[in-house]
């Protein structure tokens, strides 16, 4: 059967063929390019290839095979690399790729590349290795120079930017020298021609200054020195304070500097504050910069990021920004260059508007090196957007009741708005409806005119003064002419420039430069409102009967000291309200559950029972029957925050210091009407 086989594969005789098939393979093997080997585990070559002996360095194959007797010893400059191979060899069968260095004849060193595989027995032990082995020393020499370069380069990059460092430091020396005395020359008394030759001897100062400033920001970075601080920062705080430095600049050019922040923004964070404003003011001042008309609107948002693994770690939030304006935009191919070293978009712009072209790289570095980064969107002639983000930690502040006078005494009170920006109107509507308040906005001084000419009826109005046609001032003196300041109290939002212009101060009962902080706005709002409380309270107060009550909420004073109780039942009766009077807090905590009362007087320190404790009670008996039960207000000497923070986690509602006044219980006695109104509490 053998024979049938052989001589049906090899018709001219088995011995014949393989004798040729041996020919053939040998002839691979012998004539390859690369190294081909065969050893056993102990570490003798079998067979080698001319090229292998050349490789190393050989005459013959044969000298290389008589000459190694351990290849780990021989041929492995490093012999843990000949356990390496093993270990492949046993956990895969194979290895593909390894790279190490072996020692030639000569006892000179090369690099190889190997690929080998272990051919084993019936029993599964291995009998030899046999594989393949490349020269790639050369291939090694110049990853080694590359590397050498880019080492070399990196140093003199970092050379450089220390030396831009040291150099800009040694400028900065004079320059202030020259800033400072030019700002005291100006002090001094200057014809107009000294005058103008200083102011312009100062502004090329800051100018320069300003590149230099750019310069050495930029060379800390490249060199790795600038590290961000990590300190506890207001964060609306920081973002005002860049608009209020770049406020004159848009002021100067009539446009709408604006600007709008998230709900879930941490008031407390901490971070870079001085690197955020930095980034900030040079967003900003590139979009008023390259803005003729229009807007420049800035908005806040905030991302809550992983919880922290431990609890030592701090939880972080990301902070998104967006500076957006209307100005001459950037083209697609242009968008590339902007955040490159020393250069700008257009190069026509450098002498156009000026710059070093630094601003962008430096605060697109300034993000990355605070966990965020940085991205553009522009649409030529129609404006740009810039966005970009850091990463702050949330700083954890205690848990307070919302205790703001002016949010409470603007709940329900309606609004009108005025402007002819949309989005200023649609921030102003925004801020608004977060307050409770009922707003409605027009888009010009005629439209609010005709809104009024309906019967629409207003407690305020915020008056743009920049607006066409008719602008705040106008507006304001036409609606004069039919409602009076009693009834519609108006604030006037203007620029800096505007505001000390504007002729009749007493047509407006509050102005607020732009861009109006929302903390100012209320502010002002909440003042009139208090304002018009008071007046109407006193009308009231005059008008009232001995022991009647103009005012359905009944109200319950729990306070110890019998003239305290007095005085304050007293004043409480002249506003109009009905009052019972309670010695201590147990004497309050067993009046309200004999009978309902809407508004409580709660004195802190009494016997017995003091008002804290009486105010807890309180809260966790109507709790448990599902109600919320009456708007209690402390009675305190202490002024101090830690002091109110405790009236607040007690479950009290709004506070009044001592000694107290008439406008201080009328006040007290409005918020409570309007927190009672905003939470449908009355009655229950």
């Amino acid at each position: 059967m053998t024979l049938d086989i052989n001589t049906q594969l090899f018709p001219g005789g088995a011995d014949g063929q393989l004798a040729k098939l041996f020919e053939r393979y040998s002839g691979i093997v012998e004539n390859a390019v690369e190294g081909v080997f065969q050893s056993t585990p102990d570490g003798h070559y079998l067979l080698v290839n001319p090229a292998l002996a050349e490789m190393y360095g050989y005459a013959s194959p044969e000298e290389l095979i008589a000459s190694v007797r351990d290849i780990s010893k021989s041929v492995y400059v490093d012999d843990a690399m000949r356990l390496k191979f093993r270990e492949l060899i046993a956990r895969d069968g194979f290895v593909n790729g390894l790279e190490y260095q072996v020692y030639r004849k000569d006892g000179s060193i090369i690099w190889i590349s190997e690929q080998a595989r272990a051919v084993k027995g019936k029993e599964g032990e291995v009998v030899y290795y046999e594989g393949f082995i490349q020269d790639i020393t050369a291939r090694k020499k110049i990853e080694q120079e590359l590397v050498t370069a880019k080492e070399a380069a990196v140093a003199a990059s970092v050379a450089k930017s220390q030396f831009l460092a040291v150099m800009s430091h040694e400028i900065r020396t004079p320059m202030n020298g020259v800033i400072g005395m030019t700002s005291i020359l100006l002090d001094t008394q200057l014809t107009a021609e000294q005058r103008d030759c200083v102011e312009t001897i100062r502004q090329s100062g800051d100018a320069l200054l300003s590149v230099i400033n750019d310069i050495l920001d930029f060379s800390k970075i490249e060199s790795g020195r600038l590290t961000p601080e990590n300190e506890e920062f207001a964060v609306v705080e920081c973002v005002e304070g860049a608009l209020d430095i770049l406020a004159p600049k848009a002021d100067e050019k009539q446009l709408d500097l604006l600007y709008e922040i998230g709900a879930g923004v941490p008031p407390i964070a901490k971070g870079d504050e001085t690197r955020l404003r930095q980034i900030l003011v040079n967003l900003l001042g590139n979009a008023i910069k390259f803005t003729a008309k229009g807007e420049v609107v800035l908005t806040l948002s905030a991302q809550p990021m992983a919880e922290p693994a431990g609890e030592d770690e701090p939880s972080r939030v990301k902070l998104n920004f967006s500076v957006r304006d209307t100005g001459i935009g950037i083209s697609q191919e242009a968008i590339g260059r902007l955040f490159q070293s020393f250069s700008q978009a257009d190069a026509s712009t450098t002498r156009r508007f000026g710059g070093s072209g630094l601003g962008l790289v430096i605060s697109q570095r300034l993000a990355e090196l605070m966990g965020g980064e940085m991205s553009v969107e522009s649409t030529v002639g129609k404006g740009s957007t810039f966005r970009f983000s850091i990463v702050v930690e949330n700083v954890a502040i205690k848990p307070r009741h919302y205790h703001s006078t002016g949010y409470l005494s603007l709940v329900g009170k309606r609004l009108l708005i005025v402007d002819d920006n949309e989005t200023n109107r649609r921030i102003l509507l925004r801020l608004a409806q977060g307050w409770n308040m009922h707003a409605h906005a027009v888009d010009s001084g005629p439209a609010a005119l005709t809104l009024l000419e309906t019967g629409a009826r207003f407690d305020f109005a915020i008056l743009d003064m920049q607006m066409p046609d008719m602008d705040g001032q106008m507006l304001g003196e036409a609606i004069r002419q039919t409602i009076s300041a009693e009834v519609m109290p108006l604030v006037l939002l203007s620029s800096q420039g505007e505001r000390m212009h504007f002729a009749d101060k007493t047509l407006f009962a509050a102005s607020l430069i732009k861009p109006a902080k929302p903390a100012q706005l209320m502010d002002a709002l909440a003042k009139l409102s208090t304002a018009r409380a008071e007046k109407a309270a006193i009308t009231q107060s005059a008008g009232a009967q001995p022991g009647g009550s103009l005012h359905g909420e009944r109200v319950l004073l729990a306070d110890d000291n019998a003239i305290n109780q007095k005085v304050a039942m007293s004043m409480i009766s002249k506003l109009g309200y009905r009052a019972d009077p309670a010695g201590n807090g147990l004497e309050a905590v067993e009046a309200v559950k004999r009978q309902h009362y809407d508004i409580i007087f709660m004195d802190v320190q009494m016997p017995e029972m003091d008002g804290l404790q009486a105010t807890k009670t309180i809260r966790e008996y109507f709790a448990n029957r599902g109600l919320r039960g009456p708007w209690i207000i402390a009675l305190t000497a202490n002024a101090m925050q830690d002091d109110r923070d405790l009236c607040f986690a007690s479950g009290m509602d709004d506070y009044v210091t001592k000694p107290f006044k008439m406008p201080d219980m009328t006040a007290a006695l409005e918020r409570a009407r309007a927190g009672i109104q905003a939470a449908g509490m009355k009655g229950g």
